[in-house]
C-alpha cells in the first residue's frame, strides 16, 4: 500500500550538524543515520522498547527516531507524529530525497516527530528481504506465467522467512498493536503529555489502533486515505483497482480536451494490453537512485499492473492517457521512465515486516477460494494479482508458511473513538477507496471527512491543499477546517499535445536561508530550499537549483556534488564567468542521461552554487535563458 510518489534525478542535498538529545533512559541519543536535509534541525536516537510489551523483562527491539524542530519560537508543545505506510515502509530513509517537499511546511507551528516502525528502516532487527528484491531485478527481462511470477516469489520470501528465523527474529512480536504500543512509549519516552497523530495509508490502521489502545496521550489525529481494521483488504484489492481506473475513463471523458485527444480511452487500454500479451515489448529502464540500468519485459499484464500502481501518484494520474495512445503508436519511453521510478521503491520497503503485520492482523479473516473467487468479476486484474503474491490470493499460502503471531478478532472490529479526527481520500485512490475513508469516519463522534478531486493516495504528501487543510486542523481540531482550497480542486489537468514555447519570464527572488537574491523563472514551483521544478508534468526533469554554504566554500560544494551525483572523481571546470562580483567556475556533466550544468563561486567563505539539470534536446533553449542569467544575477542577499 506503499509508494513513493515523487523522484528527482537530481538534488543538493546540504549537510548540518545533528544535535542530540536524551529524555529518557529508554531513548539513546545518536548520530543521525541519514543526510540531514537542507536547512533543518534535527535531533535524533534510538528507542528501546520490548520485544513483547506482555513481557517487559524479555528481549527488545531498537527503534530509529528523528525529532525536526519547528523554526517558531511560538510553536505549540504537542508536535505531529508522522506514522507511515507499507505495512512496512522505511520512513527515515526517505528523508534525504522527500523531507522538504513532503514534510517541512509541517514545521510551521510545531515539532515533527519521525521513526521506522518496529522491522523496518533504520530499527533493529530490519526485517527487509534483499532476496526479493534481487529477484524482482533477475527477472524484469524474462517472460514469466503469473503462476511462474508468483512461485518464484514465494520462494524467494521463504527464503528471507529462513534467514530471519534463523538471525532469531519473532515474527509473532511484528503487528499493530505492538506498534502502537511502541508509539505510545516513545511519547513517553521523550515526554510529551500529549501529541498528534498522522497516518497514511496503513499508518491510518496503526492511528486507529492507538486510538483504541492508548487514547490518553493523542490530542487529534489525521488519517489519510484511510485503511479500516474491519476491511477485508485482500477481497477489495481488484473491486478497488478497478473502480480506480474507471474513474481514468470516466475523467478523461468528461474532459473536453483529453476526450478529443484520447477518445474511448477504455477501449485503447483495452487494445494495448492484448497486444502487448501478444507481443510484449522490451524496455530500457534506469533505477534513479543509482544510475543502474535494465532490460524490463512488458505484458499487457505487466501493462495493467503498470496503471494500477500509477494511480498512487496524483502527478502521473494526468499522463495515463497519453502513456497508453502512445504505446499504441509503439511509443514507450513515458512508460519506461515512470517503471525505473516505480522499481526503486523496492529499497524502501521491509517486505518481511510488511508480511508479518498482514498475516498476523488481516489475512487470518480471509480465505484463498473466498480471495480468488473475488477476481472472477475483474479478469483484467486477475493475472497481475495472481502473479504479485503479497496482492492476491497466493497471500493465504504464503502466510500459512509465513507463520506468527494468532489473528485476534479484534483486530477485525472498528475502531470508535472522540478524539478529534480529520479524515482525507484521493478521488482516484486505487487501494484505499473514498467509500473506507467515510467508513472510517461514520464510526467516529468527532471526525471531519475531505475528499481532494484529482487525487491519488494519500493526497496529504502529495498536494498542497490538503496540507494546508490539514496544518488548519491540528491548530484548531474542536472545529471543522474551512478548507477554502478544496473548492479550488480540479479533475486531473490531463496532458494532451501542445507546442511548448522555450520563451521563459524569470522574476526576483530572495532566500533568507541561504542569504542569497537572484532570478527564478516565473511559475516554477520551489520543491525545497532553493530548489526550483518546472513542473510541467511529472516527468518533466527541469529543475533548478540555487543554493549557499558557509562550509567550506566551493570546494566543499565541488565534493559535495561530486558525492551527490555518484561522480567517481570531481570533474574539471570548463570555463569561468563573472558577474555580481562573483567569479563562476562553470562545469558541464551528463549524468543518466541528463544534462546538468553548475556554476560554484566563493567569497568571504561562502560558497555559491547555481545547478541545473534539462534533457539533452532542451539545454539549447534553457542554458543562457535560464541557467546564465540565474547565475549572472546571484548575489549576496
Amino acid at each position: 500500500m506503499r509508494v513513493i510518489k515523487r523522484f528527482v534525478i537530481v538534488c543538493l542535498l546540504l549537510f548540518a550538524l545533528t544535535p542530540v538529545f536524551a529524555q529518557d533512559s529508554a531513548f539513546e541519543a545518536a548520530t543521525c543515520p541519514f543526510d540531514i536535509p537542507a536547512g533543518q534541525t534535527v535531533e535524533c536516537g534510538y528507542l528501546t522498547v520490548p520485544e513483547d510489551h506482555s513481557q517487559p523483562d524479555g528481549a527488545t527491539l531498537r527503534l530509529a527516531v528523528a525529532i525536526f524542530r519547528s523554526p517558531n519560537p511560538d510553536k505549540a508543545s504537542d508536535p505531529i507524529v508522522y506514522l507511515e505506510g507499507g505495512p512496512g515502509g522505511d520512513a527515515l530513509e526517505t528523508v534525504p530525497l522527500l523531507f522538504n517537499l513532503r514534510f517541512a511546511p509541517l514545521l510551521e507551528n510545531r515539532d515533527l516527530i519521525m521513526f521506522d516502525q518496529r522491522g523496518t528502516g533504520f530499527s533493529e532487527p530490519s526485517l527487509a528481504c534483499p532476496e526479493y528484491t534481487e529477484l524482482t531485478f533477475e527477472y524484469l527481462d524474462d517472460y514469466l506465467t503469473p503462476e511462474e511470477s508468483a512461485s518464484l516469489a514465494s520462494e524467494a520470501l521463504m527464503q528471507c522467512r529462513e534467514r530471519l528465523a534463523n538471525e532469531g527474529v519473532n515474527f509473532a512480536v511484528f503487528n499493530s498493536a505492538a506498534s502502537a504500543a511502541d508509539l505510545d512509549a516513545l511519547r513517553q519516552a521523550l515526554g510529551y503529555k500529549q501529541w498528534n497523530l498522522w497516518g497514511v495509508s496503513y499508518g491510518t490502521r496503526l492511528a486507529l489502533t492507538a486510538m483504541r489502545d492508548f487514547p490518553e496521550g493523542i490530542r487529534s489525529v489525521v488519517l489519510d486515505s484511510a485503511y479500516p481494521l474491519e476491511s477485508n483488504l485482500y477481497a477489495s484489492i481488484a473491486a478497488n483497482g478497478a473502480r480506480a481506473i474507471e474513474a481514468l475513463f470516466t475523467g478523461c471523458a468528461a474532459d473536453p480536451a483529453c476526450n478529443a485527444a484520447y477518445p474511448d480511452l477504455e477501449d485503447a487500454l483495452s487494445e494495448l494490453v492484448g497486444q502487448l500479451n501478444d507481443t510484449p515489448v522490451t524496455l530500457s529502464i534506469t533505477n534513479p537512485l543509482n544510475g543502474q540500468r535494465y532490460d524490463a519485459l512488458i505484458t499487457g499484464d505487466a501493462l495493467v499492473g503498470f496503471v494500477f500502481q500509477s494511480l498512487y501518484v496524483s502527478d502521473v494520474i494526468p499522463l495515463l492517457p497519453q502513456i497508453i495512445f502512445d504505446g499504441l503508436e509503439g511509443n514507450f519511453d513515458s512508460l519506461g521512465q515512470l517503471l525505473g521510478a516505480f522499481l526503486s521503491n523496492s529499497d524502501f520497503v521491509s517486505i518481511g515486516m510488511q508480511l508479518a503485520v498482514q498475516c498476523n492482523d488481516e489475512v487470518g479473516f480471509s480465505s484463498e477460494a473466498e480471495l480468488s473467487a473475488a477476481l472472477e468479476d475483474f479478469p483484467e486484474l486477475r493475472n497481475f494479482l495472481i502473479s504479485t503474491p503479497t496482492l492476491g490470493p497466493g497471500i493465504v499460502a504464503l502466510c500459512e508458511s509465513w507463520g506468527g503471531g494468532e489473528t485476534k478478532a479484534l483486530e477485525n472490529e472498528p475502531v470508535s473513538s472522540d478524539i478529534p479526527t480529520l479524515v482525507l481520500a484521493g478521488e482516484y485512490d486505487p487501494i484505499t477507496p473514498p467509500t473506507w475513508s467515510q467508513q472510517v469516519a461514520g464510526a467516529l463522534e468527532n471526525a471531519y471527512y475531505v475528499e481532494f478531486r484529482g487525487q491519488g493516495h494519500g493526497p496529504s504528501l502529495q498536494n498542497s491543499c490538503a496540507r494546508a487543510v490539514m496544518q488548519e486542523f491540528f491548530d484548531d481540531p474542536a472545529n471543522t477546517p474551512e478548507a477554502a482550497c478544496i473548492a479550488d480542486m480540479t479533475a486531473p489537468p490531463f496532458a494532451v499535445p501542445e507546442s511548448q514555447s522555450s520563451e521563459v519570464a524569470l522574476v526576483p527572488f530572495t532566500n533568507d536561508t541561504f542569504g542569497i537574491t537572484g532570478v527564478v523563472p516565473e511559475g516554477w514551483s520551489e520543491v525545497g530550499p532553493g530548489v526550483y521544478r518546472r513542473g510541467n508534468s511529472a516527468l518533466d526533469g527541469v529543475l533548478l537549483l540555487q543554493q549557499a554554504s558557509p562550509s567550506g566554500g566551493a570546494d566543499a560544494l565541488l565534493e559535495l556534488v561530486t558525492h551527490q551525483l555518484g561522480l567517481d572523481a570531481a570533474p574539471d571546470s570548463v570555463g569561468e564567468r563573472e558577474a555580481n562580483g562573483l567569479t563562476w567556475a562553470l562545469y558541464e556533466l551528463e549524468v543518466q542521461g541528463i544534462v546538468v550544468d553548475m556554476a560554484l563561486a566563493e567569497q568571504d567563505g561562502m560558497g555559491y552554487i547555481v545547478l541545473m539539470q534539462y534533457p539533452p534536446d532542451e539545454r539549447e533553449a534553457l542554458y543562457t535563458s535560464v541557467f546564465l542569467a540565474a547565475v549572472d544575477a546571484l548575489q549576496p542577499a
